[in-house]
């Protein structure tokens, strides 16, 4: 958990001062070094000082109560914070919690008291200096492309087919690669695997993310790494914010982003050893053992859902590990390429148990993915796209489905369901919602500052 990116923040391993982007302007904090900057510009902001890809935060001594937090604490800026009001979370900053919370973040109950467990009047006074932060707000970058989509209620109700218009895939010399070609014979008598992710539904838990984690041996690589842009999950939230006003959004939206299990994929093709391949079922696999980590399918991944294990990350000797991980997962070494597999041991086990049962095929709902299992939401929906009864293959037929970088022609298994907003006209801040936000605005002007200005 300590190593789980904020949703709001995406900062991780220890605990900031959230302010306004008005609060921290009048005090001083973060505040970039240009205009076009600041505006979110061709360079976009994240409110925080970047020097070789790291993020610096400014110190603040944070006083309350007649007393003051012991060390000084980073200050970092957060779209929709009330101004002149300062959050900071409790739990860190500990003396004694072991290797992952001894001395980890700041302690706030400094300036707590028992009156006043919640809420107190106090200060924000610079301290100088710079704290890094570990944030993954600017890792793995999709460049400005059309990401999330987000319509009227009403809107979509007078004109379902919003979203067609980004639908079509550009020509191509091959026949056999457009939708519904001759590749697609060859998954037509065996499962074919795909999901939906409802962004209507999802509220940015990070529960799928933990859980992946758990269900797939995902290793904790620690502050140092992700400082380095090396976390190793195999899902991301993206988090979207919408609006002219940078106190007060107008939304807040989540994206999660895993592998796309692309039939065309790109990483394939660029692997010298075919260490990522194609399965029976049209899956996206990974084969560990070919893997001699060029990092070839990473650049090339549209997505950028792929992980590299830098450095043997995992401990291989200590026993009491063993009964910690899933022993139906590969641990991976030092040099090897992972990624989202759509709990390939799941369907595994599935298959084996219809095997044992006369030999049929895996039923709907019987294969629940480790992120599906965990959704409060019901925002994941996994199932066999070749049994056209399945819940999967429905919601893939609903008007509001839609891939992502769908003009790449990747043909992904992945797909998404657009968010509907259903506001009240009678409000005086009423306005109509046809938003395609791309990934440049999130990861240059959203996730720790500027929201952009939506499309009507």
């Amino acid at each position: 958990l300590q190593e789980l990116p904020k949703n709001l923040t995406k900062v991780t391993w220890e605990n900031v001062a959230l302010v306004s982007p008005t609060t921290a302007r009048r005090l001083g904090f973060n505040q970039t070094r240009s205009e076009d900057e600041q505006n979110g510009g061709e360079n976009g902001t994240s409110f925080v000082n970047t020097t070789g890809g790291n993020l610096f935060s400014d110190f603040a001594t944070v006083r309350c109560n007649g007393a003051e937090i012991q060390n000084a604490v980073p200050v970092w800026i957060a779209p929709g914070q009330p101004d002149d009001v300062v959050t900071i979370y409790t739990g860190y900053g500990r003396p004694k919690a072991g290797q992952v919370g001894t001395g980890i973040g700041y302690n706030a109950y400094d300036v707590v008291k028992s009156d006043a467990a919640s809420f107190a009047a106090g200060e924000l006074v610079g301290r100088g200096g710079q704290a890094n932060i570990a944030s993954t707000q600017t890792h793995f970058n999709m460049e400005g492309r059309d990401l999330l989509r987000v319509w009227d209620l009403e809107q979509f109700q007078k004109n379902p087919k919003l979203g067609e218009q980004h639908n079509e895939y550009d020509k191509s010399m091959y026949d056999e690669s457009q939708p519904g070609g001759e590749f697609q014979k060859h998954y037509s008598e065996n499962h074919r695997w795909g999901m939906t992710i409802d962004l209507n539904n999802c509220v940015g838990c990070n529960a799928c993310v933990v859980a992946c984690q758990s269900e797939n041996n995902i290793p904790v690589v620690g502050k140092d790494q992700i400082a380095r842009s090396r976390e190793m999950h195999w899902m991301r939230i993206d988090t979207y914010y919408t609006g002219s006003d940078l106190n007060s959004p107008e939304t807040l939206s989540f994206q999660p982003v895993l592998c796309q299990q692309c039939e065309q994929a790109p990483c394939e093709t660029v692997c010298p050893v075919h260490a990522t391949v194609h399965s029976a079922e049209g899956l996206n696999d990974m084969v560990y053992n070919r893997c001699v980590g060029t990092r070839y399918c990473s650049n090339n991944c549209p997505y950028k859902v792929r992980r590299f294990n830098f450095l043997l990350y995992q401990d291989w000797n200590t026993p009491q590990y063993k009964l910690m991980r899933n022993p139906e997962v590969t641990i991976r070494s030092r040099g090897v390429m992972e990624k989202c597999t759509y709990c390939t041991q799941r369907i595994s086990s599935a298959r084996i148990e219809a095997q044992k049962d006369g030999g049929r095929m895996v039923r709907d709902g019987e294969v629940q993915t480790a992120c599906q299992t965990v959704c409060p939401a019901d925002a994941i929906v996994f199932g066999d796209l070749n049994d056209k009864n399945s819940q999967v293959s429905r919601l893939k037929q609903d008007p509001r489905n839609y891939i992502l970088l769908n003009e790449l022609n990747t043909q992904p298994r992945t797909t998404y369901l657009a968010s509907l907003k259903n506001q009240n006209k009678e409000m005086p801040d009423y306005k109509p919602t046809i938003i395609k936000v791309s990934n440049l605005e999130r990861e240059k002007n959203t996730e720790a500052g500027v929201p952009h200005e939506p499309t009507h």
